[in-house]
């Protein structure tokens, strides 16, 4: 029997830094289908339960970088897929949740 410590929370790895946190302290992005040929293209989940696989981030402009230098999101996704669009998605003035430029 394995003793837990700490709380029950879920805890998840940032493709970016690769640290693991708390659920909560990580946005949940997530693969959008695309056409026959062309890369998925990935997108914020804001309810953090949209169906299909995940990729978990910190909410940190640096963390992206990172995710994409390094290839996080076609690690997590198992995929190619199109990041193009997603700095400017988390920049945008309407982004529901703190973003840390």
């Amino acid at each position: 029997m394995v003793a837990h410590s700490g709380s029950p929370r879920p805890e998840r790895t940032c493709v970016g830094c690769r640290e693991v946190a708390p659920r909560d302290h990580l946005m949940r992005l997530v693969r959008e289908p695309a056409p026959d040929g062309v890369a998925a293209r990935v997108r914020f989940d804001p309810s953090g339960s949209a169906p299909g696989r995940g990729s978990w981030l910190h909410p940190d402009s640096s963390c992206l970088e990172l995710a994409v230098r390094r290839g996080g999101f076609a690690r997590s996704f198992r995929s190619a897929v199109d990041t193009g669009s997603l700095a400017q998605e988390l920049e945008n003035p309407d982004f529901t949740r703190t973003w840390n430029r």
